[in-house]
């Protein structure tokens, strides 16, 4: 059987919350899809009776996507810090109360990932720390979503580069999480073993790196690392000065974390992309480096950018601009956009309309 085709948005990581009376939420739901074409974004919108309207920091977040189209969201509820499923299907959420004294620190620690059967999602939280001291993660895990068991690694023989991490988020792909600090390595296991073995993989350097610049809220903008076309891609903004800034993207040779290398380099000088008569058409600005965003979910050589308020993709290999639009959301953060505040969200075609006629094994009921 043919798999379903599909479509994809770019999904802003930052839900609005409005009050649960709005119109915008139809009967018995609390959450509302606002779907556009890339590159401009859509988001999500929460009832108020689920996640709080808080501060400039403490904004509530989509922490994770999975291929069964669920999102796992948090942020504070009238109870204190909370994760939340929420099915894009049937428009509800469902709130999970997070292992100990959660907060928003673990937003860029938490994933989501279903089973190879499709029956049954996992929430699973990364402790790191033991990292630095003797080379240890453990998991906090929940399928039922209400009681957590936790997991410690089953060796730790694999992780090498051992020092204190600082999470940038973790992606869901070929039933393996892959948690990241773009500064570090990523680390990716099956959460689903008994003791899952984590497998380190340290990020490709480069002799004129970019500071790292750990933003609290945008991460590094520089970096960015993202699941397109079966496999993960690396890209990563370097030089040793504005007119010599370059692009480079690098793929993951296998998604078996345990024999994975980086591999095919493409390198390609902003200088050729400014001088390209497609960028200078989208009336973008020259000589101005943008951050990276995200990687085309099924065109790898097709990478998004952000510059001022505009996103715009560009195709590498041919080192022509693509798409460009106007970014705005008016919710915080929204002064600059970052790999952190986007997702490449995969949805089968027609899930955009509210239905009963597509579904998976598992929802939210």
């Amino acid at each position: 059987m043919a798999p379903a085709a599909e479509e994809w948005f770019i999904l802003y990581g930052v839900p609005k919350v409005a009050a649960e009376e709005e119109t915008i939420f139809q009967e018995s739901t609390n959450v509302s899809f606002t779907f556009n074409k890339a590159p401009l974004p859509s988001h999500v919108t929460v009832a108020d009776n689920a996640l709080l309207r808080t501060g400039y920091f403490n904004y509530p977040y989509i922490a994770a996507t999975d291929r069964c189209g669920i999102l796992l969201l948090c942020g504070h509820s009238k109870i204190g810090f909370t994760y939340y499923l929420c099915d894009p299907l049937i428009r509800r959420t469902l709130g999970i109360v997070p292992p100990g004294d959660g907060d928003l620190s673990c937003r860029y620690s938490v994933g989501l990932i279903s089973d190879r059967s499709d029956k049954h999602l996992m929430v699973a939280e990364l402790n790191p720390s033991s990292l630095a001291e003797h080379g240890r993660v453990t998991l906090r895990c929940t399928v039922d979503m209400c009681s957590w068991v936790e997991k410690e690694s089953a060796e730790c023989s694999d992780i090498v580069g051992r020092r204190e991490w600082c999470g940038d988020g973790v992606l869901t792909h070929k039933f393996f999480l892959w948690w990241f600090d773009l500064s570090y390595c990523i680390l990716a296991c099956d959460p689903f073993a008994n003791e899952p073995r984590f497998h380190q993989i340290m990020f490709p350097s480069v002799p004129d790196a970019v500071p790292f610049f750990m933003n609290p809220i945008y991460g590094d903008v520089h970096r960015c690392l993202k699941v397109s076309n079966g496999r993960l891609r690396y890209v990563q903004i370097h030089g040793t000065s504005p007119e010599k800034m370059e692009v480079s993207m690098w793929t993951l040779s296998s998604s078996d974390p345990s024999d994975a290398k980086w591999t095919n380099r493409l390198d390609v000088p902003f200088e050729k992309i400014w001088d390209d008569p497609s960028y200078r058409s989208k009336g973008l600005p020259p000589q101005v480096v943008p951050a990276v965003a995200l990687v085309h979910p099924m065109r790898a050589s097709e990478v998004y950018f952000c510059l001022a308020t505009h996103i715009f993709s560009v195709n590498l290999k041919e080192k022509k601009t693509v798409d460009c639009a106007e970014f705005r959301i008016q919710v915080p953060p929204h002064k600059i956009c970052s790999s952190r505040l986007v997702h490449a969200w995969r949805l089968p075609v027609g899930y955009t309309k509210q239905s009963g006629t597509i579904s998976f094994p598992f929802r939210l009921h």
